[in-house]
Parts: structure tokens; C-alpha cells; sequence
């Protein structure tokens, strides 16, 4: 029988085309794999690969072996890894972006201490997932908590607060009113309502708000406000560390309340099963501490 070792060094050649690449995905020199394959021409009495000078590359023969191979190593590699997850239940999880890596991401090893074989996959998407035909245990969504068919879970309430770098703020009259008519503002594309709402709210005015840089996400916009480009208005919950940190600071102006909130939400048509009972726990605990922070 043909070596499986120098078999999967064939494979790998085939279907990266380098030899080097096909080495590294091995583990070995390119030497050593030039000669696992040497090794199966001798035990399959064929020529695999050309030896031109300009690399290996596969012979009529050996082209016919790769086609017969096709992805049965994958296959292996497969099998082997759901064996060696036996014992592990795996946690799907749809969320949006921010929420993920302003929030949970920071505070996941917390859970995974509390739960080690919950596997957790994490999956960000603007769009609503729908949880009874697609393959998520839960979601956390952002909305007022009306979406039909779901079991609903408030984590907390939105609010919008101004931050800013402490540059933009030295050596400047604090008020609201005084430093606003010169304040550069930071927008992200989603939320591009939220500087005009919180005018509004708080009874202020800015010269241009339609102006100023327009970032993608709000975690750009945060990293952008980090550098001092301008002031931002976001959840507190999301800029922690960094106040902690003074990298970023949030004046004592007013804060608005929004109606929307982060929301746990499953579907009550699926078993409610103890990952999903366990972070959903987890999740209300942390919101709470974390409220209680604010």
C-alpha cells in the first residue's frame, strides 16, 4: 500500500500547484517533499511530476491520481477535527458588528471560563437573522423589542453621550454651548441621525452638523475620535476602557435616552438548551453590572 504520508504530499501539490507552498502546508522542506514524492512514483511504479527545472508539476499519470484522490484528505482532516470536538457543544450567535467587538468580544473569556466546552461561533451582520430557519441558537439585536416570533430579552437601553480625545478640550471653556461652535463632529454612516438627535435632545446647536468625517462603522468612528479628528456621540458602554484609559473623555453634557435597546432574542420553537440558557444568564448578569457602572 502507497505511503498516506507521501499520498497527502501529493495532494497538497496538486492543489496548491508550488511545491513550496505544498511543503509548508506540510511541515517539511521542500527537499523532504521532493522526495515523498520520488517515494510514491517508486511504490505506485508511475511518474507523478515533471522535473524541468521550473518546479513540480503533474504528469498526465498524476494528474489522473488527483482526480481520483479528489478532497478525501479534507475529508480526514474533517473527520478527525468533529472527533476531536466530541464532547463540546458548539453556541451559534448572530450580532451586530459594534456590539461585538465594543462589548462581548472583551468580555467573552468570562463565559468561556464559566462554560470551557461551549464552543461559541460569533457571526456580525447588519441584516435580521431569521432564527428558526437559519442555523443560530440566538441573536442580540438592536430595535425596541416588537420583532413577531421571538422570545425577548432587554440588555439594556441606548443611550447617545458626547466623547472626544482630552486635545480637543484643553486649554478650552468646557460648556456644551462655547465649545460646540468650533468642534469638528464624527459621524458613522449608520447612525448618521445621531449627532442631529442629540442636538435636539440637549437643546444645542452646531454651526455645520452636517458636516465633518463620515466613517463606516462605529468602531472606526471611535478609533477616529481616539486620534482627535473630532468628537463623537455613542453608548458609553462601548467606550469604556477607553474612558478608563483616558484616551477618550465624556463631558458632563446632557445624555439622551434613547426608545431602542440591545436585545437577547431566541426562538421559542427550538429547545432552550443549556449554552443557550447559560449565556443568556451570563449576558443579563454583565449587562446589569455594567449598568450599574455607568
Amino acid at each position: 500500500m502507497a505511503s498516506l504520508r507521501a499520498l497527502h504530499a501529493f495532494s497538497l501539490l496538486a492543489r496548491h500547484g508550488r511545491a513550496s507552498l505544498a511543503a509548508e502546508k506540510l511541515g517539511v522542506s521542500p527537499s523532504a517533499l521532493s522526495h515523498l514524492m520520488r517515494k510514491l512514483e517508486s511504490e505506485l511504479g508511475a511518474t507523478l511530476v515533471n522535473r524541468d527545472g521550473r518546479g513540480l508539476t503533474l504528469t498526465e499519470e498524476g494528474q489522473r491520481l488527483a482526480l481520483s484522490l479528489g478532497d478525501a484528505f479534507d475529508r480526514i482532516e474533517e473527520a478527525v477535527d468533529s472527533f476531536k470536538r466530541r464532547g463540546r457543544t458548539e453556541l451559534r450567535i448572530s450580532t451586530v458588528s459594534t456590539f461585538a467587538t465594543r462589548w462581548l468580544i472583551p468580555r467573552l473569556p468570562e463565559f468561556q471560563a464559566e462554560q470551557p466546552d461551549v464552543e461559541l461561533l460569533l457571526s456580525t451582520s447588519t441584516r435580521m437573522v431569521d432564527l428558526d430557519r437559519e442555523n443560530y441558537d440566538c441573536a442580540i439585536r438592536l430595535g425596541i423589542g416588537n420583532w413577531p416570533g421571538v422570545e425577548c430579552h432587554l440588555l439594556w437601553q441606548e443611550h447617545l453621550a458626547v466623547a472626544m480625545a482630552p486635545s480637543l478640550l484643553n486649554g478650552k471653556d468646557h460648556s456644551a454651548a462655547a465649545l460646540l461652535s468650533d468642534l469638528p463632529v464624527l459621524h458613522s454612516s449608520s447612525r448618521r441621525g445621531d449627532w442631529t438627535a442629540w442636538l435636539e435632545a440637549a437643546r444645542l446647536n452646531h454651526p455645520d452638523i452636517s458636516s465633518g468625517t463620515v466613517l463606516q462603522s462605529r468602531d472606526l468612528a471611535i478609533q477616529a475620535a481616539i486620534a482627535g479628528m473630532g468628537a463623537i456621540v455613542i453608548d458609553r458602554r462601548f467606550i469604556s476602557q477607553e474612558l478608563d484609559a483616558g484616551h477618550l473623555i465624556s463631558p458632563d453634557w446632557p445624555v439622551l435616552e434613547l426608545e431602542t435597546g440591545y436585545w437577547f432574542v431566541r426562538s421559542p420553537t427550538r429547545t432552550l438548551t443549556r449554552p443557550v440558557r447559560a449565556f443568556r444568564t451570563w449576558l443579563q448578569s454583565t449587562a446589569e453590572d455594567g449598568a450599574s457602572q455607568q
